[in-house]
């Protein structure tokens, strides 16, 4: 599981920062997963474009879940799976469960 990328986009990046900041302190402080070179960022829908090819998995917020197709179509071009986060984890900004979401999506990709 090296060299994982993850992006989270929303609307303009800010709400799924705060989220960021959370996954990325459990990644640090997991002694499983911190000697894993695992990169979460953020940022706005409107870049989207530029992002996909990025990462190995997007993560969208519930705002922007209804672009999933759209978005999806893009990032298939260059392999990158697009999912969107429950609505429910990301209103509590329950990070936990959606990095061991995130993980499992990429973990089962790779099979």
């Amino acid at each position: 599981m090296n060299n994982l990328k993850i992006g989270l986009a929303c609307n303009l990046g800010a709400s799924t920062s705060i989220l960021v900041g959370k996954m990325n302190s459990i990644v640090k402080n997991s002694e499983k997963l911190a000697n894993n070179n695992i990169c979460i960022e953020s940022f706005a829908a409107s870049n989207i474009d530029e992002s996909i090819r990025q990462y190995d998995l997007i993560l969208l917020a519930p705002q922007i879940a209804h672009r999933k197709d759209e978005i999806a179509e893009k990032a298939g071009e260059y392999g990158v799976t697009v999912e969107q986060i429950d609505a429910q984890n990301f209103g509590t900004m329950n990070a936990a469960a959606i990095l061991k979401e995130a993980l499992y999506t990429i973990h089962s990709k790779k099979q």
